[in-house]
């Protein structure tokens, strides 16, 4: 969820100085605006689709390497080497959505990953599951995946004007939770104790569909800068496809690391990633050890966090319209640490459900408001770059994460390592929330 439409250099620079000028004033600008257009509503639709598959796979994968190998270090293997794609492929691919039809890439992107996760269903029929065979197969939908998602962020960006960001991406937040983390998983469960291989199978016409869907939408063309203009529009040479692939790599990560609410909001998410992925890692074996809970009643965990993120939805506008933006952001730090942290000490299905309602909340809060500021300080013209840049810098730390709620879960217990996770947040809140406020008192 990212910026629009093809402009000129000029256009470009012209807006990327208004936005840094203006500094976090404009996160709290256009609260209201009139009805989205209809081809946001097509991509919307779309997104759901796909992301429904996602949930289905998330919840089924993790279930499938518990089946095959129950413990925590094969669980979180698989998690780790799954999330590998956005360390490795993320930034190659967003340099490459900039340059071609975003329309086509998703198109493509959603083929492959329905085509792998059909493989992988003929692979669970005939009984040749292994916890490397789920690696590989979690790697290659994931990787498809980064290219995916940069260029649902570009084609958003095309469809929707500037002043409806928050609107739409209260909507995407709103289709993410109800697809991701509520229908997707809660199929899962139930679909799992069928038929170990039915997730997967309705996941690959998921994506199906969604590719579909993508072909009603109007047909975007790629960014205008060339090969040898940088981003700030400067003829660099001419130089071989490869070479200007790298440089385009280089200008997202520089623009990224030179821009200080950039900056600040990357560096926070990669912490947070580290902490979630630590606990994702092992919420299968939490639900299913620690709390005792079947197959079939081990995602209304998720879908508790669902209904937080909904309501996050619904009230994050109108908070924003009376607290500053940096006290919405260090609040929702403060309580996804404090969450995390009881969770793991007081380990009962009502607390743990009740946490994750509160987890949904923080978190969709967080999504919401980090999202909108970051599209808005973003050129449209190297949207996926500095997308998949973002992704590559905070989501790249996910495997660590995983492997270090394996490593604690074995070495220790599980419920410490959402512990771990909760301290490591909070001591995060207490580094970032002054720098949040600094940032929103020289902006003003």
């Amino acid at each position: 969820m990212n910026e629009a439409a093809t402009l000129h250099h000029a256009g470009v620079q012209k807006v990327t100085d208004k936005w840094q000028g203006d500094g976090l004033s404009a996160d709290r600008r256009h609260h209201s605006a009139p009805g989205l257009p209809r081809d946001f509503r097509s991509l919307l639709v779309a997104w759901a689709a796909s992301l429904s598959g996602d949930g289905l796979r998330v919840v089924a994968l993790p279930l499938l390497a518990l089946a095959t190998n129950p413990s925590p270090a094969a669980v979180a293997a698989v998690a780790a080497i799954a999330s590998l794609p956005w360390l490795l492929i993320a930034l190659p691919a967003g340099a490459i959505v900039d340059r071609l039809s975003p329309n086509r890439v998703i198109i493509a992107a959603h083929l492959v990953r329905a085509a792998l996760t059909l493989g992988l269903v003929a692979v669970v029929v005939a009984h040749s599951v292994n916890i490397l065979v789920l690696c590989v197969f979690g790697f290659l939908i994931t990787a498809a995946e980064t290219f995916a998602d940069g260029a649902t962020q570009s084609l958003m960006l095309h469809v929707v004007p500037t002043q409806q960001l928050e609107q739409a991406n209260a909507r995407f937040v709103t289709v993410e939770t109800l697809a991701l983390d509520l229908a997707g998983p809660l199929l899962a469960g139930l679909l799992f104790i069928l038929q170990p291989w039915l997730p997967f199978a309705v996941s690959g016409l998921a994506f199906v569909v969604s590719a579909g869907l993508i072909r009603r939408i109007r047909a975007v063309a790629a960014a205008t800068l060339t090969a040898g203009e940088g981003v700030d529009g400067s003829h660099v040479g001419k130089r071989s496809d490869l070479r200007a692939r790298l440089q385009e790599i280089r200008d997202g990560l520089v623009f990224l690391f030179r821009h200080r609410v950039l900056r600040t909001l990357v560096l926070t998410v990669a912490v947070l990633a580290v902490a979630n992925a630590a606990t994702d890692a092992v919420l299968v074996l939490y639900a299913r050890t620690s709390l005792n809970m079947s197959e079939a009643v081990y995602p209304t965990l998720l879908a508790a966090y669902s209904v937080g993120t909904l309501i996050a939805t619904v009230i994050v506008a109108r908070l924003s319209r009376r607290f500053a933006s940096s006290t919405l952001l260090g609040s929702a730090i403060v309580g996804l640490g404090l969450s995390m942290l009881v969770m793991g000490m007081f380990v009962t299905p009502a607390i743990a459900l009740s946490a994750y309602v509160l987890l949904g909340i923080f978190g969709g809060t967080w999504n919401v408001l980090s999202a909108t500021r970051r599209q808005r300080h973003t050129p449209r013209a190297i949207v996926a770059r500095v997308s998949s840049a973002f992704r590559v810098v905070a989501w790249g730390v996910i495997p660590v994460g995983a492997a270090l709620g394996g490593g604690v879960a074995s070495q220790w217990s599980v419920p410490t390592v959402f512990v771990s996770a909760g301290v490591l947040t909070l001591l995060l809140a207490v580094v970032v929330i002054p720098a949040l406020a600094r940032q929103e008192r020289l902006a003003h």
